[in-house]
């Protein structure tokens, strides 16, 4: 599990962890659009073809905010189909310029002419980094909802945000005792793939069969899913995946800096021992979790693991043949939809939550044992070759 440095802070994405507020009450310039904030499943069927046909979503852009592309032009950019589409949900130009473009494809000037620039210089935009003239991030960019100051919270409420869709909270449904729901796709053997989901693989991911069925040893697999190459990430939206998905289940947040834990997951990397000097490289070490296989980890380890997307197999490094139901043709040593495992204690986020969710609510509210046997000890074999690599981090960050 050992971290890659990131290049820029550009690599921390932006995901949905939970998080207090000591802001009473959100308050925004207009009225909210309640509708944009609900699971696509709870849409009237009339909105979503609406949404889905001249918006161009589908589910997974739907339940994630700022994944679809529509959501990065703003009312006057749209087409007279879009904006049909948008005034037929429920949006005037005010309420998509605000909640759903933030104002981001404004100029500088644009923006105090609307009236919003002091937000975004509350929240330490200026203009050079508006026009992108200078190297550096925005320091709120890399923060979650809980970690802006009451100030921050008041500004970003200014432009239409507030913790979900600052935070980007996964709606999409997850009958699983993981924090985002399992991406089965991926635990399918090379060669039990179709020939479309290997060229989408191969040519716009740069998979090879050993790379796809060794977890966690192609480059791509060390950059967030927002710093993706654009023909990367549309590659990953066509397996499946989404923003949540791939760093949690491919990436395992090693791309984050440590500043950008907060909450559960910062519980989850400090149960397994990491502090921030051997994160970030300072220090030669690393926690003697990383020396342990699955069955020696403590329940709290693998808790932790777990709300990284960990499971027994990908933690040990096997490969993807070795542990796939070839008779029954799908993963079966995760059940999604079944109990937490008796040897797994999430009581570890009892204070913070676990990826939104008390931690009594995750899986089946009756535990059973699944899978737990004996096993003598040993310890898990973690490349130095892997340790070594280097991370390409884009620059842009979208928001």
């Amino acid at each position: 599990m050992r971290p890659f440095t990131p290049t820029s802070t550009a690599a921390i994405a932006v995901l949905a962890s939970v998080a207090s507020s000591s802001v009473s009450a959100d308050t925004f310039p207009f009225p909210t659009p309640s509708f944009r904030y609900e699971p696509f499943s709870s849409l009237a069927t009339t909105s979503q073809n609406i949404a889905e046909e001249k918006l161009g979503y589908v589910e997974v852009t739907w339940n994630n905010h700022g994944l679809a592309p529509i959501e990065h032009t703003g009312w006057a950019g749209l087409s007279s189909n879009e904006r049909d589409g948008a005034s037929l949900l429920g949006y005037t130009q005010d309420t998509w310029d605000c909640f759903i473009h933030h104002y981001e494809g404004y100029t500088w000037d644009d923006l105090a002419e609307k009236g919003v620039q002091t937000h975004f210089i509350d929240l330490g935009w200026t203009q050079a980094h508006w026009e992108h003239t200078v190297d550096t991030t925005v320091s709120t960019d890399a923060r979650w909802w809980g970690q802006l100051t009451d100030n921050e919270k008041r500004a970003a409420n200014g432009i239409c945000y507030f913790k979900d869709n600052w935070d980007k909270i996964d709606m999409n449904p997850n009958p699983s005792f993981f924090p985002h729901p399992v991406p089965n796709f991926r635990y399918r053997p090379w060669d039990e793939l179709d020939a479309v989901t290997q060229n989408v693989a191969a040519n716009m991911m740069n998979y090879t069969e050993d790379k796809w069925d060794s977890l966690g040893t192609s480059v791509t697999e060390k950059n967030t899913f927002l710093n993706l190459r654009s023909e990367q990430r549309a590659g990953a939206l066509d397996l499946g995946f989404y923003t949540h998905t791939w760093d949690c289940f491919m990436n395992h947040y090693l791309a984050y800096f440590w500043s950008s834990f907060h909450d559960d997951l910062l519980v989850a990397i400090e149960t397994l021992g990491w502090n921030e000097a051997m994160w970030m490289g300072k220090v030669n070490l690393v926690p003697p979790s990383e020396n342990k296989i699955w069955i020696d980890l403590t329940p709290e380890e693998k808790a932790a693991a777990t709300r990284l997307c960990y499971f027994k197999e990908i933690w040990d490094q096997e490969p993807i043949p070795r542990w796939y139901d070839y008779e029954a043709g799908m993963n079966t040593v995760v059940t999604t939809g079944g109990p937490v495992p008796k040897d797994i204690d999430l009581d570890i986020f009892v204070t913070t939550g676990y990826a939104g969710k008390a931690p009594g609510d995750v899986g089946a509210s009756v535990y059973t044992a699944t899978g737990l046997g004996s096993s003598s000890s040993s310890y898990r074999i973690v490349s130095s070759s892997v340790f070594a690599l280097a991370l390409s981090i884009g620059a842009t960050l979208l928001v």
